[in-house]
């Protein structure tokens, strides 16, 4: 799995879909969005993104529940 490194690579990841920073929202350490008026986890199967996608979250100040 190519790894998105890049905050441009990482940008398409997150947004590529058509979702904006607003659908966003993280509950400690776990990434959530909003889609179709529902809420879902975004799940990682590799910790290194998953990393990457939080500090590009919390960079772009997604709302943070706790």
């Amino acid at each position: 799995m190519d790894v998105p490194q890049t905050e441009q690579e990482i940008d398409a990841y997150l947004f590529g879909a058509g979702l904006t920073v607003d659908d966003y929202f993280m509950d400690g350490e776990i990434i959530g969005y909003k889609s179709n008026g529902r809420d879902y986890d975004l799940h990682f199967n590799h910790e290194g993104l998953a990393a990457s996608c939080r500090a590009r979250l919390i960079a772009l100040a997604v709302r943070q529940l706790r």
